[in-house]
């Protein structure tokens, strides 16, 4: 089972077991949903979602069979994953995957690895960390191709981006 990143437990809410849940990976929507199945760093077992809220911009979780804080204190601080086919299919991605992925000019020239990534709210730009380092916009003037199976990102025209 392959999880993914969905966000850390930054504390509890009330008295009733709810955990809260900042989140803002692309998939939020789909992964904090009644149902699915959520796990924690260092906890062997998936917990599943009894209800979802969203409450001043974080998740407010109440898990199955926790119905007092003091039985979902051990998951503060946590890291929070979900399995990857719950809310992407083999072609889709989330951002934070595409951190030490190789980047490749129009020549499978390697230009350096994604080190980080900013959204600003229209597209990605990742901070791409080789002989130089520059900024390559996830637009398609720029990016034709991302292979996750063998973890490259192709580009083109990246001569404009380098100083």
């Amino acid at each position: 089972m392959d999880k993914i990143y969905i966000g850390k437990v930054i504390g509890t809410h009330g008295i009733k077991g709810e955990i809260k849940i900042l989140s803002d990976v692309e998939v939020s929507d789909k992964a904090f949903k009644s149902g699915n199945i959520l796990y924690f760093e260092n906890e062997s077992n998936g917990y599943i979602i009894d209800s979802v809220r969203v409450h001043k911009g974080a998740y407010l979780v109440l898990l199955k069979g926790f119905n007092n804080i003091n039985d979902v204190l051990f998951l503060n601080k946590k890291k929070t994953y979900i399995d990857r086919s719950a809310v992407l299919t083999n072609s889709e991605y989330v951002l934070e995957e595409l951190l030490d992925f190789t980047v490749c000019d129009e020549n499978n020239n390697n230009l350096g690895l994604i080190k980080d990534y900013e959204f600003n709210g229209s597209y990605a730009t990742f901070l791409v960390d080789g002989d130089k380092k520059f900024y390559l916009p996830n637009v398609e003037n720029y990016v034709t191709k991302i292979d996750l199976e063998n973890k490259k990102v192709y580009t083109k025209n990246v001569g404009d981006l380098m100083l």
